[in-house]
Formats: C-alpha cells, structure tokens, sequence
C-alpha cells in the first residue's frame, strides 16, 4: 500500500520516539511528540492529526484504542518503517 509523504513521516516519527507495540501514549501526547503542527505545515495537510491516526489504524500500521484515545505503532507499522529505512539506506550506498 502506497502512503502520502505526510503519513510516512507520521510513522518514521513515531518510530523514532519509539511509540511501538504496547507502548501506549495518548493521542495528544504522540501528536506533540512527533511534531505534529511542523508536519501539517510541511505538506499542507488538512485532515485533523486524529484523522489521519484513524486511516493509518485502518491501514493496520498503526494501533489506536478508542475508549482510552492511545496510539502506538503495530507490527506492520514497524515492519513498514523498517522496509524504508532500508531502502534509504540501499540507495545512500549507491
């Protein structure tokens, strides 16, 4: 599945801050921690930070529990970030 520029920086950040499995932060917290506003403004997106939370859920690269408002990565968000990296890497090689 091919995600927007702004989505695969959502899941890079949150890799970075280590937001993966069962490490639950709430939702305002994971959006403070990955720069949410700087992202937003970057590529000018429009959905709210839930949203996009949401569709990333959807897509299973993410987990997000409603009755408690958390997010963390799941496996394949994990794997998917992995995957990239290695690809930024594979082509820094070149």
């Amino acid at each position: 599945m091919t995600l927007k520029p702004y989505e695969d920086e959502v899941l890079l950040r949150m890799y970075d801050k280590e937001l993966i499995m069962m490490r639950y932060k709430a939702i305002q917290q994971v959006r403070g921690m990955i720069g949410w506003d700087e992202i937003a403004e970057k590529y000018g997106v429009k959905p709210s930070f839930k949203n996009v939370i949401r569709h990333l859920a959807n897509k299973g690269y993410i987990l997000w529990k409603k009755s408690g408002d958390v997010a963390s990565l799941s496996r394949m968000g994990v794997e998917y970030v992995v995957g990239q990296l290695k690809d930024l890497s594979g082509e820094n090689e070149r």
